[in-house]
């Protein structure tokens, strides 16, 4: 017992630590900020959406709908946030021998780490819930007992995700070991389990939207028929069903024990299973092809980037609606403009909509804010090679721009066909586009080097959890944020095209400033490293 509460306190401690801003191990309260942040970002989505729907519920006395659709979403939301550290943390973490060759058992070690997923959930499954408890709290009154009924069902509610997590990671550590290809098998797999979550929020959202209170709660009642059960059955236990609360709390349990009791008796034979392939050696003779030293360095990033699945979709996935929007914006052209007059949106500026459309989806592709500490222990063969730190950095924010600027310009034709844009003002969106993008590369490029992640104990760790992927994407949206103020500024004073013209210079302004803290410390920073 007391070696299972030293590893499940070891295994917290490197989730906070993966999430530390810094190099020095003796600032782990860092982490503890960082875990604060994601909890206010989990409040403040909870909190828009229940607020916004709690008084029209209540007033239809329907406003038990609320856990309905709140634990749905904390469970897709920890589903998705844990999915991708299953297979790292459990199945594929590079600290697993050193664990395993300790004189505990091995069921301890698995027990551990699925403690610290669960601990992971159940802060994603509580701060979604918060917002809704306050709700129904204040429309209805309630006391004790509701508080209590919510924090145990919120409890067990965690266990959900966790054995989702836990059988999708196990799956595609199984299917990845067993096919040569396993770097495009784990690709289609991520990318199927994403379109279903996705696939099924959508259907949430178009099920709901344009309804009644009346209705809602009937269509509702449709939508999570079968698969939905448990949130159901959590649904009346919290709010007043002692037995159903129980009969939930069972259902998320047994599981949990199934899954946790088949592993925990042969983890080590699993994980030898894993990481056994067979091999024979290929011996081929041919040409070595030569190319320069860009070159090289640009292959080598699109060898890494295409072959990590979970860094390729966690920042390549804002690239998708860009090319899909902009494609279907082309197909429709200007039929694209009737909604909108039906709408009486025909009199708004649609260059600066587009603008901020197409630089939210910019910000979420962050990846220089992950390409250095990918590098990890090898980061000395990089610093060893025959070329410069300055082409190593530029060659890193450069495959950002190569895969991103495709991806704009089909965007931005595509939209300026479709919504009639004219000259001028697809040609400012098109500018904004690859200023805020060049900006986004070297912000997060100069992220990664201030703030690097080298001791990672998987890429998971790197691209979802450290600080520098945070810190990169949040600081793109903030971004946005100034530009947005600073074009309602000019836009007041000289109109549309100068207040694009605006944020397109202090676009270049901020990538000037940056090229220049790369030219006096960022250098000798990744020269430190």
């Amino acid at each position: 017992m007391n070696a299972f509460l030293t590893l499940s306190k070891v295994q917290l401690q490197a989730l906070l630590a993966s999430l530390r801003v810094g190099g020095s191990r003796k600032k782990a309260s860092s982490g503890w900020a960082a875990l604060a942040l994601i909890c206010v970002l989990c409040l403040y989505v909870s909190g828009a959406c229940c607020f916004g729907l709690a008084g029209q519920l209540a007033q239809a006395g329907q406003l038990d709908l609320l856990f309905l659709l709140i634990p749905a979403m904390a469970a897709l939301a920890g589903l998705m946030f844990t999915l991708f550290a299953v297979q790292g943390l459990i199945f594929e973490g590079r600290d697993a021998d050193f664990l395993l060759s300790m004189p505990v058992p091995a069921r301890s070690v698995l027990l551990s780490k699925l403690t610290a997923l669960y601990v992971e959930n159940l802060v994603f499954c509580l701060f979604f819930l918060l917002p809704a408890g306050g709700a129904w709290l204040w429309y209805s009154g309630d006391g004790p007992a509701f508080v209590l009924r919510l924090l145990v069902g919120t409890a067990f509610l965690a266990l959900l995700p966790t054995v989702l997590s836990l059988a999708c990671g196990w799956l595609l550590s199984w299917f990845a070991s067993r096919f040569s290809h396993k770097v495009l098998f784990s690709l289609l797999l991520y990318a199927l389990m994403i379109a279903g979550v996705f696939f099924l929020a959508v259907q949430i959202n178009l099920s709901i939207s344009g309804l009644t209170a009346e209705a809602l709660g009937m269509e509702l009642e449709q939508v999570f028929t079968g698969w939905g059960l448990p949130f159901q059955l959590f649904q009346q236990g919290v709010c007043g069903n002692w037995g159903t609360l129980a009969l939930f709390c069972l259902s998320a349990l047994v599981p949990a024990l199934i899954a946790a009791g088949l592993l925990a008796g042969s983890y080590q034979r699993v994980l030898t299973g894993l990481h056994t392939h067979s091999s024979r050696a290929s011996y081929q003779v041919g040409h070595l092809n030569a190319a320069s030293r860009r070159t090289a360095l640009l292959k080598k990033e699109a060898a890494r980037y295409f072959g990590t699945p979970i860094y390729l979709l966690n920042t390549g996935i804002g690239l998708i609606p860009l090319v899909v929007g902009g494609g279907a914006a082309a197909f429709m052209g200007g039929r694209l403009l009737e909604p909108l007059a039906e709408a009486g949106m025909s009199e708004m500026p649609l260059t600066p909509l587009l603008a901020l459309v197409i630089t939210c989806l910019l910000s979420t592709v962050s990846i220089t804010g992950s390409s250095i500490s990918l590098e990890g222990r090898n980061l000395w063969i990089l610093k060893e090679a025959p070329v410069s730190a300055r082409d190593l950095l530029a060659a890193k924010a450069g495959f950002q721009l190569l895969l991103t600027v495709p991806c704009l310009l089909i965007a931005v034709l595509g939209f300026a066909w479709g919504f009639r844009l004219g000259l001028a003002h697809g040609g400012i969106l098109l500018l904004l586009g690859l200023a805020y993008a060049a900006f986004t590369a070297l912000l997060g490029l100069a992220v990664n080097l201030t703030f690097p992640k080298l001791d990672a104990i998987n890429d998971m760790v790197v691209v979802k959890q450290s600080a520098a992927a945070l810190v990169s994407v949040a600081g793109g949206m903030a971004a946005i944020v100034v530009l947005a103020g600073l074009y309602w500024l000019a836009s007041s004073l000289a109109g549309t095209l100068a207040g694009m013209a605006a944020c397109v210079l202090a676009l270049l302004a901020g990538c000037a400033a940056l090229l220049a803290w790369f030219r006096f410390r960022g250098v000798a920073r990744f020269l430190e490293l």
